[in-house]
């Protein structure tokens, strides 16, 4: 079940980076051909940014498709190159558990007092800073389940396994 969630958020960043892509040639035609520029488009690609990178990051933390180094893993034995690949992945799983909390906290903070965002066209700052912890939780529990060794490999993009 935690594979499908985090293969629906990719598939949903997916989906707003072709929004992101449509609003801003929306904005090039009408400034450019209607000399009539939007007041919506940049705000409203820097919202979706925020929320393609979070939902991303899990589906990468899945796939191990993280940026990493090998040259120490690849110059270690077989048994200690495990050993730290184990204590990199507890690590990887604290800071994300750490950083999901964090902004987890933030996020309600910004909720209860009402904090908005400072542009053209202000929403809800939540809105935007929701995804954050999302991506860190979902990015940890992917830690910590190829730790277990469970690494959901199994599920294709399609969504059958």
């Amino acid at each position: 079940m935690h594979d499908r969630l985090t293969l629906a958020g990719f598939g949903l960043a997916a989906a707003l980076v072709g929004v992101i892509a449509a609003a801003f040639c929306y904005e090039v035609l009408v400034r450019y051909f209607l000399s009539a520029p939007t007041s919506w488009t940049y705000d409203l690609g820097c919202y979706l940014l925020a929320a393609v990178i979070f939902l991303s990051v899990p589906e990468m933390s899945r796939r191990g498709a993280h940026i990493h180094v090998n040259l120490l893993l690849d110059a270690l034995s077989p048994q200690r190159a495990r050993l730290l690949r184990t204590v990199i992945g507890v690590l990887a799983a604290v800071a994300c558990l750490a950083a999901a909390w964090i902004t987890a906290n933030e996020t309600w903070r910004q909720y209860v007092q009402g904090v908005w965002t400072l542009s053209a066209v202000p929403i809800p700052k939540w809105w935007v800073t929701i995804h954050v912890p999302y991506g860190f939780l979902n990015s940890a529990l992917h830690f910590l389940r190829r730790l277990g060794g469970e690494t959901g490999e199994t599920l294709s993009i399609g969504g059958a396994e």
